[in-house]
């Protein structure tokens, strides 16, 4: 049993370090598009430290991102169609740390899913974690409920100033603007 922690904590580092160190993206490819999203775990035993955006139909693929105060997003998605596959980070006390997976919901589409035809900013909406407790014996059960609140206006002010806040992700001027022409559109 103790293995199987020390796997699951193994994986889920080597998925966020991906999300941090993958590829370079080029600032100037003009293919790529801007994906965001938003989960809250307050009721959730952990916090959101990363997410899996999988590619599906034709070609599989990953995007593992950090995630930070619920909202997660990747400045360089090629076209195609996805969603988020699992979720997860660290919860529990000083002596119960762990790490925690959560898979979103994969048999078949789920809420999140988007269609990438042409570059752009794609929103895959706002959820939260509601804990449904699986009693003393049970293993907890979780279902995501989509919010109203914060809406895609609200994180999409909170993501530009991100962007431009980070000495890093100021230089993808094609995303922010991107971004800002969306906010735009936005009532």
């Amino acid at each position: 049993m103790a293995f199987h922690k020390w796997r699951i904590a193994l994986v889920s580092f080597i998925i966020v370090l991906a999300g941090c160190a993958g590829p370079a993206v080029d600032p100037k490819d003009e293919t790529l598009s801007l994906v965001y999203g938003y989960v809250d775990m307050t009721d959730a035993p952990s916090s959101l430290e990363w997410v899996s955006i999988k590619k599906y139909g034709g070609q599989a693929g990953w995007y593992n991102v950090p995630a930070k105060d619920g909202l997660f997003w990747h400045i360089g998605i090629e076209p195609g169609a996805y969603q988020v596959e699992k979720f997860g980070g660290r919860g529990g006390s000083f002596l119960t740390r762990r790490d925690h997976e959560y898979l979103f919901g994969t048999k078949g589409r789920n809420e999140t899913a988007i269609r990438i035809q042409t570059p752009g900013v794609f929103f895959m909406g706002a959820y939260k974690y509601v804990d449904h407790a699986g009693g003393f014996w049970k293993q907890g059960q979780f279902e995501m409920k989509a919010l109203k609140a914060p809406s895609e206006k609200e994180l999409l002010q909170r993501l530009i100033k991100e962007l431009e806040a980070d000495d890093e992700m100021r230089e993808y001027t094609r995303q922010i603007n991107l971004a800002k022409k969306r906010l735009a559109t936005l009532q």
